[in-house]
């Protein structure tokens, strides 16, 4: 009996995960219903569930690809990666999903070769079986770490070749998947994957750990590297700049991606630094945009104004006032205007957000000790000094401070940044290439 088939019967372990999947549906209901009242369209119900669009299956195009990233992070690495499939399969029919409401929006942003584009359906019986009655992919692509057992189970019954892009394993994840319960239903996961592509060898030994075969592990490099360095334009600078406030002579210190716990840090780190250059200032992106009413109350807890940056006019911005990111699919592009940037979720237990995201710019980026969703990227960043991780607010302030007063070393690490995405270019492209070779053979034995 081959893996595949032997995937399909496990019901034991698939019926374990269902019940588990089942004591999450109110959490589910929850979760749509708070989605919906933050301003997510109606028509999304008919994602959640399964219901997508009946001429989607009547659609002549082939190959028949869905690609799925969860979020903007993953949507960025996808980008490129659905352009080269597109050059390699002109007449494919191209689905993409994500999860949250950003995600969708950056994916329409940056995502020209897609024909579609969906929520993800939740992990529930028969929600996946719907939607694969409608998309009937020949390959279900996912990114990183998004193993939805029940659409993973509902793609192999319909014969679609299921694989992993950008792949990782974090170090939660790992310690999870090696507990007595986390075993077998990892292994079950797993065992659908017929193809995946990690980002380092430290991923796939990991995967190579939980139990997959070799031939179908192999390392391509990070995608999210192979990214053209984004440095913005002088004109784009000046006309951002003008549009927020900034005069040439400011620093900006970029905090992106900051959780509950981290933003009073940060304006802690803000009041200390200030008086000392007075030309500094402060933008807050927190993660979730839900949360950025809590977030100005915080800003004008510490005596400060708190300036939205969708009501930015031009007006100067003063040294007692903080820009707090209120737009969706910009912080990216606002890295390039940092003299120094921080990236969230690190400096509590979140596991980290895009770390490699300031470092596009040649901007010099900081990071708390929790890490683990990016280890990889942030060992890479320690061993060649592009990167800097502190474990608390003093070291936050001391190195902040010897990046944001010397611009030679600025320079240099924005040179060196440049050499080192030049080392990884083309990951994109060998995902595109082994998922290609991966579905002309099974186009082929179809036939």
């Amino acid at each position: 009996m081959t893996v595949v088939s032997g995937c399909l019967c496990r019901r034991s372990w698939w019926w374990v995960y269902n019940e588990a999947m089942g004591l999450l549906l109110p959490g589910f209901f929850a979760y749509a219903v708070r989605r919906l009242r933050s301003g997510t369209r109606l028509n999304a119900l008919y994602d959640w569930t399964g219901r997508y669009p009946k001429d989607w299956a009547t659609v002549p195009q082939a190959p028949r690809l869905w690609v799925h990233a969860v979020s903007v992070g993953e949507v960025v690495a996808a980008s490129s990666v659905v352009a080269t499939l597109r050059s390699c399969f002109p007449k494919a029919w191209i689905l993409v999903t994500t999860v949250t409401e950003t995600g969708m929006q950056t994916a329409r942003q940056r995502i020209r070769d897609a024909d579609a584009f969906a929520f993800l359906p939740f992990d529930l019986l028969p929600f996946p079986r719907w939607a694969m009655h409608r998309v009937r992919p020949h390959a279900l692509i996912l990114t990183e770490t998004e193993l939805w057992g029940n659409l993973m189970h509902e793609a192999k019954k319909h014969g679609a070749r299921i694989v992993l892009v950008n792949g990782r394993i974090s170090d939660a994840t790992f310690a999870k998947a090696q507990t007595s319960l986390g075993q077998p239903v990892y292994r079950w996961l797993l065992c659908h994957l017929d193809l995946c592509l990690m980002r380092s060898e430290l991923d796939a030994e990991r995967l190579l750990k939980l139990g997959v075969p070799s031939e179908r592990v192999r390392v391509v490099g990070d995608v999210k590297l192979d990214q053209p360095q984004a440095k913005l334009s002088e004109g784009l600078k000046a006309a951002l700049r003008s549009e927020l406030g900034l005069f040439s002579d400011h620093l900006l210190l970029i905090a992106g991606s900051t959780h509950e716990g981290e933003e009073v840090v940060l304006l802690r780190v803000y009041r200390q630094l200030q008086p000392y250059l007075p030309n500094l200032r402060l933008l807050l992106a927190p993660r979730h945009l839900e949360r950025v009413e809590s977030v100005m109350a915080m800003v004008r807890a510490m005596d400060l104004v708190p300036i939205r940056r969708s009501l930015c006019t031009g007006k100067p911005l003063r040294s007692n006032e903080v820009l707090v990111l209120d737009t969706v699919g910009e912080l990216a592009k606002l890295y390039g205007l940092a003299t120094v940037a921080f990236v969230g979720g690190s400096l509590i237990p979140r596991g980290g957000h895009n770390i490699m995201e300031p470092v596009l710019h040649g901007v010099p980026v900081l990071f708390g000790p929790h890490i683990d969703n990016f280890r990889p990227h942030a060992d890479l960043l320690l061993k060649e000094g592009r990167g800097f991780q502190v474990r608390d607010e003093t070291e936050l302030v001391q190195t902040a401070w010897k990046l944001l007063v010397s611009e030679p070393l600025r320079r240099t690490i924005a040179w060196q940044a440049e050499q080192l995405l030049a080392r990884h270019r083309g990951a994109a492209e060998r995902v595109a290439h082994a998922i290609a070779t991966l579905l002309q053979q099974s186009l082929a034995t179809q036939s």
